[in-house]
């Protein structure tokens, strides 16, 4: 990922705030804007596709080797599932269980 900086209306982050943290649905202000952000380009580019504006051009699956990594799911996004999409770490797996 890479660090970006967004200024917002002090308004937007005492909304964003109310919505992170121990009893919010979010764990962070980062998490909430990652998915607001994901779920705005979802809608524009595929209204965009419809109106025949460009073709959205799907990213390439990464190519990982299994026996060496591992897709774990982030806790945060395994409760969030109504729009399909869910967040994933590739973690190096650091020696066989048996």
């Amino acid at each position: 990922m890479r660090i970006i900086t967004v200024n917002l209306p002090v308004s937007f982050l005492q909304m964003i705030d109310t919505m992170i943290g121990e009893h919010g649905a979010y764990p962070s202000r980062s998490e909430l804007i990652r998915v607001a952000v994901r779920e705005f380009l979802i809608k524009e580019l595929e209204t965009a596709e419809k109106c025949g504006n460009f073709t959205i051009l799907k990213p390439k699956p990464v190519d990982i080797d299994p026996s060496l990594f591992v897709h774990v799911p982030s806790v945060e996004t395994v409760c969030r599932m109504e729009n399909g999409f869910k967040t994933y770490h590739i973690v190096k797996k650091e020696g066989r269980i048996e």
